[in-house]
């Protein structure tokens, strides 16, 4: 049976930092670390300076830092509007 997934989208006021579907996010929001899974139910939350991990179906994990922002959960979207996020050295061109 595979696995359902999620959009995630890493927007700033500068860029779309990251857009794809993924199966799994994990980050810190202001009452603490939060994973998200396809289907979630939906809520909005500040967040602090942090790392977002996206989880690929082959166990992959990339991480970028964003600074402080928000995150919006839908069952099938995930939204973080950040002040600014690095891209992993596996993402840059």
């Amino acid at each position: 049976m595979a696995m359902s997934k999620v959009q995630l989208d890493i927007v700033t006021p500068e860029r779309i930092v990251y857009s794809d579907m993924v199966d799994m996010v994990i980050t810190r929001a202001v009452l603490g670390d939060v994973g998200i899974l396809p289907k979630h139910a939906p809520f909005v939350t500040p967040l602090r300076e942090s790392v977002v991990v996206r989880v690929k179906k082959d166990g992959r994990e990339d991480h970028y830092t964003v600074k402080s922002g928000f995150l919006e959960v839908r069952p099938d979207k995930i939204t973080i509007l950040a002040e600014s996020a690095d891209v992993p050295e596996t993402d840059r061109d």
